[in-house]
Parts: C-alpha cells; sequence; structure tokens
C-alpha cells in the first residue's frame, strides 16, 4: 500500500474533522485513481483508524481524533511499506551488482526505517494540520 497515498487521505479527513469525504474526492485532491483510494482506505479503516459509509452521503472520516493519531499508526496500518523501493524486477543473477541490490535496498530500509520511527511516532495528524496547511 502507498503510505504517501495513505498520509495524504489522513491529512486531508483531519483537515475536515467529522466531514465525510468520498474517495472520488479524496482521489482528485491526490490525482490518483478512487480505486486506490478505496483499497488505502480499507486498510485504514481495518486498523481502526479510519469509519467508512458506502452510499450517498457515504465516505471516510477519522475514526479517532486528529491528535491521537500518529504518522506511526498510518505507517504500521499500510503494512510498513518501505521507504526506499527496490527494483520491480528480479536481479539477474549473472550480475554481482544486480544479485546484492535486494540486500542494499533492505539494509538501507532498515537503517531509515529505525530512524524514522521516533519522528513518525511523535507526529501526530493535528500537528501536521496546524504546522503545515497554510488556510
Amino acid at each position: 500500500m502507498s503510505f504517501g497515498t495513505g498520509l495524504h487521505v489522513m491529512v486531508a479527513l483531519a483537515y475536515n474533522p467529522g466531514v465525510r469525504l468520498s474517495s472520488t474526492d479524496l482521489a482528485s485532491s491526490i490525482d490518483v485513481n478512487p480505486v486506490t483510494v478505496r483499497r488505502v482506505i480499507s486498510e485504514l479503516a481495518s486498523a481502526g483508524l479510519v469509519d467508512t459509509q458506502t452510499g450517498p452521503g457515504g465516505g471516510a472520516v477519522l475514526a479517532r481524533a486528529a491528535n491521537r493519531i500518529t504518522v506511526q499508526d498510518i505507517y504500521e496500518a499500510l503494512g510498513e511499506p518501505p521507504f526506499i523501493e527496490g527494483h520491480a524486477k528480479d536481479p539477474q543473477k549473472h550480475c554481482i551488482v544486480s544479485a546484492c541490490m535486494p540486500n542494499v535496498f533492505d539494509r538501507l530500509n532498515d537503517a531509515v526505517t529505525q530512524k524514522a520511527g521516533p519522528v513518525l511516532r511523535a507526529t501526530t495528524l493535528q500537528r501536521l494540520v496546524d504546522e503545515d496547511i497554510d488556510d
């Protein structure tokens, strides 16, 4: 799951407290397909971070206050995706560099994840809205 898309969805919901936003509206804000947003919302709902309602007037809303949801909560809800993406194709065994790249990406991601953890745990959605969104 896309961490960037998930974070965008959650910040949009935090910016609009109590307002149910549709996947179409959220997708338009992010410039992605609504199906992608629905998949992300499903993961966030499974983790208890959003409440959803289908049908007319439906959409997603935060399940709890924005000051009680951390970026770490979102990261975990989306399966802790790697910060640094590797290649989509399998490594070429005949090339020593290609063959070692999965280990390189794993090692780098482990280091970045370890360093990012305290920041992600200390940052709430409300803080992002308050500090980064200019009205």
